[in-house]
């Protein structure tokens, strides 16, 4: 297909699929891809475009701008980005890349992950597990671009790849959290206040509940929380312990507040809770 686009050569492909309703409903799935090869005055630029957008650069370089920042993507590069965010790339000389626009299914999800973590990129050479990932979708597109379920895989194992990758890149921090959260899982029936646990390992409260939230996903004061709830769902069910009792044995200030955050997050009081057929 011949490509009318300023700067994009003539031995450039584009690609465009066909998703089936239903993965256009319920999988991820790629409404268009390309092998590019550019040279300036290459350059695309707008506000948004409801997709995800992968790059992944063989030769030369593209000049990404986006959020806030501009990356110069080499060879070996592979970027991800959300189009819904304004964004402005362009080529620096001569250049051959793929791009895979992709969206639906769990892709957002996964996307915003990756973004939490700064991890939505990484350097193939450095990081040979990704590029093989990258390459079984590549070849996927190439050989069974009508297969939904396949694309739809494959990019999860992609996604997911990344994110592990990410998770296992966290240092420090996620050594303190780790700590944090086995300590708080052993002291929850106590009086424990989350400046206690800051304190415990000596860092402010503020950066122990930034932290804390980056790789778990929930702050520390509702994580306590939940396992003060199960704990108390365990007690109701298995003995026949006043609502009282249950909330001093369970590290609750008061009755009250223990029957507020049950109901909160059940739906139902204790009382209530305890007549249930399971």
């Amino acid at each position: 297909m011949l490509i009318d686009e300023p700067g994009v050569l003539p031995n450039s492909e584009i690609h465009i699929l066909n998703p089936s309703a239903s993965a256009l409903s319920a999988l991820i799935h790629i409404p268009f891809w390309g092998a590019y090869h550019c040279m300036p005055p290459y350059t695309i630029e707008r506000d948004q475009y409801d997709a995800l957008l992968l790059f992944s650069i063989h030769k030369g370089q593209l000049e990404l701008v986006y959020g806030g920042q501009t990356t110069l993507l080499r060879a070996g590069c592979v970027q991800l980005i959300d189009c819904r965010k304004p964004q402005l790339y362009r080529a620096v000389g001569d250049v051959h890349f793929d791009w895979v626009h992709f969206k639906g299914g769990s892709s957002q999800a996964m996307y915003e992950c990756l973004s939490e973590r700064e991890a939505t990129g990484f350097i193939a050479p450095d990081q040979p597990e990704l590029a093989n990932e990258m390459l079984r979708l590549r070849q996927l597109l190439i050989l069974s671009a009508d297969d939904d379920w396949g694309i739809n895989l494959a990019l999860t194992r992609f996604l997911t790849a990344m994110i592990e990758s990410a998770t296992g890149n966290i240092p420090l921090e996620h050594s303190l959290v780790t700590q944090a959260h086995a300590y708080m899982t052993e002291h929850f029936r106590e009086d424990l206040l989350l400046s206690d646990i800051a304190n415990h390992f000596n860092v402010s409260l503020c950066h122990f509940a930034r932290q804390f939230r980056r790789h778990y996903k929930v702050s520390p004061h509702e994580y306590l929380i939940s396992l003060r709830i199960s704990e108390a769902r365990r007690h109701l069910l298995l003995t026949g312990q006043s609502v009282e009792s249950i909330a001093s044995a369970c590290g609750f200030h008061s009755t009250s507040h223990f029957i507020r955050s049950f109901g909160q997050r059940t739906g139902v009081t204790p009382a209530q809770f305890r007549k249930l057929k399971f």
